[in-house]
């Protein structure tokens, strides 16, 4: 089964299943315990929450990491073995200095996040101008990212 994770989302399971994604400037923060075969992944829109945390956690990265790491535990996984991927990040709208770049903050939000819980990122692929699709496999914790006929696993 393959669950599809939406904008402001979060998506967790094990396996056999899959966990898919497809991001522009958002970033999907992904975590997984190899040794239970769970994990999760959380497609941030926006580096930090202002109002309304609990309305959508999922949204800002500043919520969505406790939250994910909050469900993937309480289906078994143990937050000292988790692994931490992250992809998306893109540059959809150009990089003129009229324009916010909300990929390149909501990368740098995720990557301070993760440190600051004591977590490092394993693998990434992050930035560019193109959006990407991702699929998280929880029988290995394998990231597939597909960028137009570009495919690579992270």
């Amino acid at each position: 089964m393959v669950l599809k994770v939406k904008m402001g989302d979060i998506g967790v399971g094990k396996s056999p299943e899959s966990i898919e994604t497809l991001l522009g400037s958002c970033v999907a923060i992904i975590l997984y315990d190899k040794g239970k075969k769970i994990g999760g992944l959380a497609h941030v829109m926006l580096p930090k929450s202002r109002m309304q945390k609990e309305k959508n956690p999922g949204k800002y990265v500043d919520t969505a990491i406790p939250e994910l790491i909050t469900k993937i535990v309480k289906m078994g996984a143990r937050k000292d073995r988790l692994t931490v991927k992250l992809a998306g990040g893109a540059a959809m709208f150009g990089n003129n200095s009229n324009n916010i770049d909300v990929g390149k903050k909501n990368i740098e939000a995720s990557k301070i996040e993760i440190k600051k819980i004591g977590l490092r990122v394993s693998s990434e692929d992050l930035g560019g101008d193109t959006g990407r699709t991702i699929t998280l496999s929880l029988k290995d914790g394998s990231v597939m990212v597909r960028k137009g006929s570009e495919l690579k696993t992270i």
